[in-house]
């Protein structure tokens, strides 16, 4: 393995892990096809809910007020959980007719009944044009965010690079992710997204039954992503 292997290789062998662990790639290039692509997922999966009746322009509108608003990320995340009662996340709207539907956005008690994706290269416009390297998404949303440096680079560069997307352009749909992973191929971290400041601090290792740190990038997604996890 070369030890200065590009950040274009890591990028599509990961995604290709991901394949192999039951996730299909969804090409969205940019916030509008993630949006898009949310709604198309929201609709199919909530159709019995909905009557057959897609959401409507300022159905949706609702719905991502919703779920986002003016929300905290603590309120965001504790919408998408649910309860430990009921780890189910759900949301209600009014529809234009004024009757009231809920919408099933995750579940928590069945991981099969979820929908798993990763997208790569999503761009973002906004003071920079910012290209968010592996996105995994569930039920459409974006979940976890991974941004990666070639090998041989010290992985701290792209904990840096996740701080400034955070502050510059991780809006929308994009509060929904809940964890960031960083690497460069053999060393690889994961850290909790929140309302706060990111702090290196807070960076933590993964490891496996025997508690061996699982630092190369392939063998943390093998465990870290499983879809029951």
């Amino acid at each position: 393995m070369s030890e200065h292997e590009s950040e274009q290789v890591l990028e599509n062998k990961l995604v290709q892990r991901f394949n192999g662990l039951g996730y299909k790639t969804v090409n969205l290039p940019d916030e509008m096809s993630l949006l898009s692509h949310f709604r198309q997922t929201l609709d199919e999966q909530n159709i019995e809910n909905l009557q057959h009746e897609r959401l409507t322009d300022s159905e949706f509108k609702r719905v991502l007020n919703e779920l986002v608003g003016a929300k905290s990320h603590y309120q965001i995340a504790r919408q998408l959980r649910g309860s430990d009662a009921n780890p189910m996340g759900k949301i209600s709207i009014q529809r234009d007719n004024d009757e009231t539907v809920y919408l099933t956005i995750f579940d928590g008690l069945h991981f099969e009944n979820n929908q798993y994706e990763v997208a790569h290269q999503i761009t973002v416009s906004c003071t920079h044009e910012n290209r968010y390297d592996v996105t995994v998404l569930i039920n459409g949303l974006p979940i976890v965010q991974v941004e990666l440096k070639r090998r041989g680079v010290d992985f701290r560069q792209a904990f840096n690079q996740v701080v400034r997307y955070k502050s510059e352009s991780m809006r929308g749909l994009f509060r929904f992710v809940q964890l960031f992973v960083i690497s460069n191929g053999g060393e690889t971290r994961y850290f909790a997204n929140g309302d706060g400041d990111l702090n290196a601090n807070f960076m933590f290792y993964w490891t496996d039954r025997e508690n061996n740190w699982l630092n190369d990038l392939d063998a943390f997604s093998a465990s870290f992503f499983t879809k029951e996890r």
